[in-house]
């Protein structure tokens, strides 16, 4: 019995030897087929990107007073906006902000504005590519409390 055990414990050593010599087989192999394709490499940077375009669902997270954005939450947009303002149904403080990025970087182009009556805010940015934009803000009001939103849109260009 111990034999057999000894020659079965032998042939499954044997076995992972020979599979680990012919994954390394393998591998050589792999690595050699993408050095016989560089023009396929080449080609698709000479032409317009084929990756495409996803539209991200936003979820809508409104502070208290909200009442609309435009750009509105999840609008797909084919013309590129040139703001975002956000509109509220009570007087907004002074310690207000909105921040919009693509991709994690900040498209936001000037300051942000509160209009005269005090109901929205708006901020101006570049919408010039196609994207997931993400647009973070924050509400205060006359009494010093602030609240915080979040929601987003994106733009799809020909």
């Amino acid at each position: 019995m111990k034999k057999l055990v000894c020659v079965l414990s032998a042939l499954l050593l044997l076995s992972a030897v020979v599979m680990v010599a012919g994954c390394g087989e393998d591998k050589t192999t792999q690595t050699t087929t993408p050095e016989t394709t560089p023009v396929e490499e080449t080609t698709p940077s000479t032409a317009p990107s084929t990756r495409p375009f996803t539209q991200q669902i936003f979820e809508n997270i409104k502070a208290a007073h909200y009442v609309s954005s435009s750009p509105e939450n999840n609008q797909l947009l084919t013309t590129p906006p040139t703001a975002v303002t956000i509109n509220f149904n009570f007087n907004l403080g002074t310690q207000n902000s909105i921040g919009v990025s693509r991709d994690g970087t900040s498209v936001t182009t000037g300051p942000l504005t509160v209009a005269p009556d005090k109901l929205s805010m708006s901020v101006p940015i570049d919408g010039n590519a196609t994207g997931n934009y993400r647009v973070d803000y924050a509400a205060s009001w006359p009494d010093g409390s602030s609240h915080n939103g979040m929601f987003g849109f994106s733009v799809q260009l020909p």
